[in-house]
């Protein structure tokens, strides 16, 4: 009778493990094949402080320290061209150890000492660009890596310690990019960036259309709001295949003791409305989620609103080849 019953416990254990998988890591929409030269990798998609967050210990933050299953890196996207056997990131998070081995493993590189092509920021917060960090002399010691951004955000990084020092030791190389004008960083890929609209305490903060000779990526982690952008979003959603969107919260139902609109973020919970129309032409993903978001519980009513209404939750490993 006990063997029966431990044998059943474990069965049940691997069908929960299962069931989180299938309900955490949709591939659905991840191509089998190799269609094209280019692909866009999700690496992370959590908010700066990532999922756990530290010093918390609400039921999301729980659940991924009992479980990696649940666990999320700080939002970057990795970009390759494996014709060129170039690759690129999109933010350096705390995160980026972790993210540059995912990086070397997808492009096969056999070097010993790996770094990205380039690496392009969108904003001074602390999860988009203090990986920096593991460039300098106490760690990857890179020579002139290419880092590109905003002036406002070359100009930050030069004028204070301890990215100025990088700088200084030509560990990496500021490039500043032209707003809206297309960038062609290999054969197969070329970027856009853009600036929208978020808390500028000291730098701008840019998003980027990444384009394949097939098919176009919209990246926007961070933004105030969709109503605060001069653009129309739903017209720029609607010209790209897939549209990876700041899903920082839910709803204003989380973090009760801060005021959400200090922080501004839109809501998922508006966006699906906006969105509504564009999700059936445009594939739709939510990204950096903040680990309160009420989408993170796998059997919440939020997540199943999210995937009813045609969108999905960005997931580490999702690759879109463009």
């Amino acid at each position: 009778m006990k063997r029966r019953i431990f044998l059943n416990s474990i069965l049940m254990g691997s069908l929960m493990a299962t069931r989180a998988k299938i309900l955490l890591h949709d591939n659905k929409n991840i191509p089998k094949k190799n269609e094209t030269n280019a692909l866009v990798k999700i690496v992370g998609t959590a908010q700066d402080g990532g999922i756990p967050h530290i010093g918390c210990y609400c039921k999301n933050c729980e659940r991924a320290r009992k479980n990696k299953i649940y666990s999320r890196l700080i939002s970057s996207v990795a970009l390759f061209d494996f014709s060129e056997n170039k690759s690129f990131l999109i933010d350096a998070t705390p995160d980026i150890r972790k993210q540059l081995d995912i990086m070397r493993n997808r492009i096969k590189s056999k070097e010993r000492k790996f770094h990205p092509d380039g690496i392009f920021l969108t904003h001074a917060h602390i999860g988009h660009y203090t990986g920096l960090m593991f460039f300098g002399f106490e760690a990857l010691s890179t020579s002139q890596l290419p880092v590109y951004c905003s002036f406002r955000m070359r100009d930050f990084l030069i004028n204070n310690g301890p990215w100025n020092l990088l700088v200084k030791l030509n560990n990496i190389k500021i490039h500043i990019l032209e707003i809206e004008k297309e960038f062609n960083i290999s054969q197969s890929i070329s970027i856009i960036p853009f600036q929208v609209p978020h808390r500028a305490e000291y730098t701008d903060t840019l998003g980027f259309i990444i384009s394949g000779k097939k098919k176009k990526v919209l990246y926007i982690p961070d933004i105030q709001s969709w109503e605060a952008w001069e653009k129309s979003i739903i017209k720029i959603i609607e010209e790209v295949d897939f549209a990876l969107i700041d899903g920082t919260f839910f709803s204003p139902n989380e973090l009760p003791n801060r005021n959400l609109s200090k922080i501004g973020h839109p809501f998922i919970s508006s966006s699906i409305k906006l969105f509504a129309n564009s999700v059936k032409k445009t594939k739709i993903y939510f990204t950096h989620l903040n680990h309160s978001n009420l989408a993170l519980d796998p059997e919440g009513n939020e997540i199943k609103e999210i995937e009813e209404k045609g969108f999905k939750l960005a997931m580490e490993g999702m690759e879109f080849f463009i």
